[in-house]
């Protein structure tokens, strides 16, 4: 659904490298004249933005900011033309006018839906540290397999790891999966909004069979492994740990190396999958710009 929502953005963003103002007829209902004509400018506003977005599309939390967006309409319409207008047999009042509504690149409403664009798509790093390596040691198969889920999941910001781990020794990372906060207020400098930091664990041994003859087990040339993933989310402009989830997979194979990093895999894809769920619930605003100075 995401990536859905973000390739129409982007039809929207070179579509509007060339487009002008958009001529649109709307019209609105209200107590009176000036209510009518705001709800007629709504209208005009809501129809170019349907023409890019589907709100079928957009995210839980993301359809409140679009309502915000609407209830600025004022701001991205201008010639106003009144075509008619009257009160209505069921004591309304309507306005039918044309008018011009923001649709060129650079526009206020444009730069609005771009910021709609990058809350529905935060810029995520994510570190696996194994738990049973040397200290600070990341598990890069789970982190490639995370993030390559969450690519197909549809999320395009995903931020190399070294971004964080270059700058911060593993033994901070280590500090900071366990509650302190020695990341406050650095997202932007990393150039990411959210940090996925887990501790991954990882076993395998051959397959064990009943022997019904001896009473005990016999080891099956097959070797299954399982492996473990804790993890949190933590807001790195903040320091805010916003959720935490844990996963785990099995996987089989021939050695026991190969049953461990199949299960490992199969854990992270489940980690990404719970990844998405949970920024679907992580609330955002809209950063406040140009269009709302004016108000």
């Amino acid at each position: 659904m995401m990536k859905k929502f973000l390739i129409v953005l982007l039809v929207l963003m070179s579509m509007t490298c060339t487009a002008l103002a958009r001529e649109v007829i709307a019209e609105g209902y209200g107590a009176n004249h000036n209510e009518a004509l705001k709800d007629a400018e709504k209208n005009a506003v809501e129809q170019v933005v349907g023409t890019f977005i589907d709100s079928r599309l957009i995210v839980e939390n993301f359809m409140t900011e679009m309502q915000r967006i609407y209830s600025h309409s004022q701001g991205f319409v201008n010639n106003v033309q009144i075509l008619n207008e009257g009160s209505t047999s069921d004591g309304l009042y309507m306005v039918r006018a044309k008018m011009n509504v923001e649709s060129e690149f650079n526009s206020s409403l444009i730069s609005e839906l771009e910021a709609v664009m990058r809350l529905n798509d935060p810029r995520i790093t994510v570190i696996m540290l194994k738990d049973n390596a040397a200290a600070g040691t990341h598990d890069e198969l789970a982190e490639s397999a995370l993030n390559n889920k969450l690519l197909d999941f549809g999320f395009s910001h995903i931020v190399d790891a070294d971004i964080v781990a270059n700058l911060e020794n593993a033994r901070l990372l280590e500090r900071i999966y366990n509650g302190e906060r020695g990341l406050v207020g650095v997202g932007d400098s990393y150039g990411a909004d959210y940090l996925v930091l887990g501790v991954t664990h990882a076993s395998a041994g051959p397959i064990q069979i009943p022997n019904y003859r001896t009473g005990g087990y016999t080891a099956h040339p097959m070797n299954v492994g399982s492996a473990d993933i804790t993890a949190k989310i933590i807001k790195l402009s903040t320091g805010e740990i916003v959720a935490t989830f844990s996963v785990s997979g099995r996987g089989q194979d021939i050695t026991e190396d190969t049953a461990a990093r199949k299960a490992i895999k199969v854990a992270a894809e489940k980690a990404a999958a719970e990844l998405e769920n949970k920024f679907k619930k992580i609330p955002s605003k809209v950063t406040n710009n140009s269009a709302y100075g004016r108000y």
